[in-house]
């Protein structure tokens, strides 16, 4: 099924409350009604012991990579805690696994060296080059896929990796109604997750007969174990790409 055979007005959408208020705000612009199910919750660490002994030699790496904004966010304030220069002379290049990742780095001053062809972080790890050297940071989510770290790993990079923030699962809110609904928004496989948690089981089978928007394939993917089945990924995996879809159906139908 194509996202042109969809009549999408009533848009379910399942990021974090903040992320879910945004993309509401984008979408009312468009004229969607949204149904904003909050799906997960981002927290630091537990513990920054490691985090700070990274940054405190951070000139010590060739690369510093990120995989979300959200990263970066997390990033940012705990560079700003420890006093650290921003933006630093030298050592290490920047790498950012897409467009909203390197934009949010460059809102705090940080240049970005490298993006992948793909905005996903397995193609990140595949592409990330070694002229610059292979000592590489990487900062992400707790619950992150560890493929990344693994093909850098087989392509010679000596990989230290913490993880900047933590995510949890929202279980509460199980009686969201989502009638009238036509289409659903994931952007991870964590709001896969977290959805699924969250809403009760009647209300996850109503779900599954919803239009699937993914933002790529291992969220696409994530969404048929769950048991979607009409799934749509856009060529480039990003909201943007993901709104220009859900326009593109409305003028077309």
């Amino acid at each position: 099924m194509t996202l042109q055979e969809s009549k999408a007005r009533k848009v379910v959408i399942t990021r974090s409350r903040e992320g879910n208020e945004d993309l509401a705000r984008r979408l009312g612009e468009m004229g969607f009604e949204e149904v904003a199910v909050d799906t997960m919750s981002f927290s630091p660490p537990h513990d920054w012991s490691g985090v700070d002994g990274s940054l405190k030699r951070l000139g010590d790496f060739d690369w510093l990579v990120f995989t979300s904004s959200t990263g970066v966010e997390f990033f940012a304030n705990r560079a700003s805690a420890l006093s650290m220069q921003m933006p630093w002379r030298g050592k290490p290049a920047v790498a950012a696994v897409g467009e909203k990742t390197r934009d949010a780095l460059l809102e705090v001053g940080v240049k970005v060296a490298f993006v992948p062809s793909e905005y996903l972080a397995e193609k990140l790890a595949a592409e990330l080059p070694s002229n610059r050297g292979k000592d590489v940071l990487l900062l992400r989510a707790d619950i992150a896929n560890p493929l990344m770290t693994r093909v850098l790993g087989r392509r010679g990079f000596r990989v230290e990796e913490h993880a900047i923030y933590r995510t949890s699962l929202s279980t509460e809110g199980q009686g969201t109604d989502l009638r009238g609904a036509d289409t659903i928004i994931f952007a991870s496989p964590s709001a896969v997750d977290g959805f699924a948690s969250r809403v009760d089981p009647k209300m996850l089978g109503q779900a599954r007969g919803l239009l699937a928007l993914c933002t790529g394939p291992v969220t696409a993917q994530a969404a048929r174990r769950r048991g979607f089945a009409k799934i749509v990924t856009p060529k480039v995996h990003t909201f943007d790409a993901v709104l220009e879809e859900l326009g593109r159906a409305t003028s077309n139908a």
